[in-house]
């Protein structure tokens, strides 16, 4: 997690505790008049409530449940709408410090992702972001050697980094995944269970770099294809599940068929909800 995500948790934090605070506003649950009092007694709780207006202390007994339910719930809301406006303070002062080191030019002197590219352009050929840093992390991952399967010489669509896959479905799936600055390795030999000689190829392999969590991606592109389904689809679903790859866990999918072509929507979603 990088500083710009704290802030956005944070903001989403004060945001959500806010409309809590307004909903126990309209549910007028602190109007009910008086206040109540409890205490446990020869083993059952008593209820004592004082009126607002004349101060009347009444007893309420059992008969009374409606009345007692009101009351707790107005001593609840009323405590938890005290502590939800403490916290929007607390939350509006970490807000003001994560925003207090920036210099005129608006850069954050308290940023680690920000060093590396704020370096000169003479230094910054010359180093590498620390793998501190989510950059630093991506970059190094990108660049450790894995195995991955022998390319043939078909294989005609280049992507952007210069490899060659083997349909335009994943070439725009490449070039979605470079674009968005999402690392990702293609066909990478991944040992499911190495002991037992199960290894699978997912077409790409790819880093969330905020997480640093490693997903794997399928793309199924003949569904509508009987031959296809029995003999690659349902046996590469069948070992993820069996060693738990399961979908959103582990592995991510997209899907094509004659009648329903690539979807850019479709990969854009993934990329946002797994990869940003």
């Amino acid at each position: 997690m990088n500083k710009n995500d704290l802030k956005k948790q944070i903001a989403e934090r004060k945001s959500e505790v806010e409309k809590l605070v307004g909903t126990i506003d309209k549910s007028k649950v602190l109007l009910v008049n008086g206040n109540l009092y409890c205490r446990l007694q020869s083993g059952e709780y008593r209820y004592i409530v004082r009126e607002s207006g004349d101060g009347t202390v009444t007893y309420l007994g059992r008969d009374k449940t409606v009345r007692i339910r009101q009351l707790c719930n107005k001593v609840h809301g009323k405590r938890l709408k005290a502590a939800a406006q403490k916290e929007i303070r607390q939350l509006d002062r970490c807000l003001e410090l994560l925003e207090s080191e920036k210099d005129g030019a608006g850069i954050d002197k308290a940023d680690m992702d920000s060093v590396y590219g704020n370096l000169p352009e003479g230094i910054r050929r010359n180093t590498s972001p620390s793998m501190f840093t989510d950059d630093g992390y991506a970059e190094r991952w990108q660049k450790e050697e894995y195995q991955n399967r022998w390319m043939k010489s078909d294989f005609i669509y280049e992507t952007p980094r210069g490899e060659k896959v083997r349909s335009k479905s994943e070439w725009m799936i490449a070039c979605m995944l470079a674009e968005a600055g999402v690392p990702y390795r293609y066909e990478e030999i991944v040992p499911l269970n190495a002991m037992f000689g199960v290894f699978l190829y997912p077409d790409f392999t790819v880093l969330n770099k905020r997480t640093r969590k490693v997903y794997y991606w399928e793309h199924f592109g003949r569904m509508d294809d009987p031959e296809y389904i029995n003999n690659s689809f349902m046996p590469k679903m069948n070992d993820y599940y069996n060693f738990d790859f399961l979908p959103g866990e582990k592995l991510l999918m997209s899907f094509e068929s004659g009648k329903r072509p690539f979807d850019t929507t479709q990969v854009k979603r993934i990329i946002e909800q797994f990869l940003k």
